[in-house]
């Protein structure tokens, strides 16, 4: 599944096939259609496989954080971060294909579902530590899920919009949301929000 996912990084997923997988590494296109005897199969698990990835990278620094504060910047430094444009393209290619491939689709789902159970967990995990005032987890995690995807699309496709002023925007949403003052999600030490 590694190297299906590198493909998919690297070329999209339409160009996961098997006879392409099968040549990365080094196989005959049986021992691949074997284990995926359906193609879309293919493309559902290499997007899936790449996604968790991201999100076991990203629950393992929001369960270390100290704070649930702390919580929500690893989130938000993480996703937003230029390193992860790679991923938030693959997401956007998922999107799009998931409209004509009922495997994917299910995937997508079920990926989306699980970023929105990591960001609620967080949520509540705040609320009950009285950092966040927020009446509805469930409603405020997808804000701030639907913030940080639409603009780091925007800043991995639009030019002149940098990681930066991305990241400015979706803190500001982010604190409104989460019942902070402005500031708050900036890291300790920090007097004010980051630069363009």
């Amino acid at each position: 599944m590694v190297a299906a996912g590198e493909l998919a990084m690297a070329h999209g997923l339409e160009a996961l096939t098997l006879r392409r997988v099968a040549e990365v590494l080094g196989v005959f296109p049986g021992l691949v259609s074997h284990y995926f005897p359906v193609a879309e199969d293919l493309v559902a698990a290499a997007f899936g496989h790449v996604t968790e990835a991201e999100r076991a990278q990203v629950e393992a620094l929001v369960a270390g954080a100290v704070t649930p504060l702390a919580g929500m910047r690893a989130l938000i430094d993480t996703l937003l971060s230029e390193e992860q444009d790679g991923v938030g393209l693959l997401w956007l290619d998922a999107w799009n294909a998931a409209r004509r491939r009922p495997a994917l689709h299910d995937e997508v789902a079920r990926q989306m579902a699980g970023w929105h159970g990591l960001a609620v967990g967080l949520i509540e995990r705040g609320r009950h530590a009285g950092a966040f005032r927020v009446a509805d987890p469930e409603a405020t995690a997808t804000v701030l899920l639907a913030a940080i995807d639409g603009l780091s699309m925007q800043a991995a496709l639009r030019p002149g919009l940098d990681h930066p002023v991305v990241r400015r925007w979706v803190i500001a949403t982010a604190e409104r949301e989460l019942g902070l003052a402005p500031g708050a999600l900036h890291p300790p030490g920090a007097l004010h929000p980051p630069s363009a």
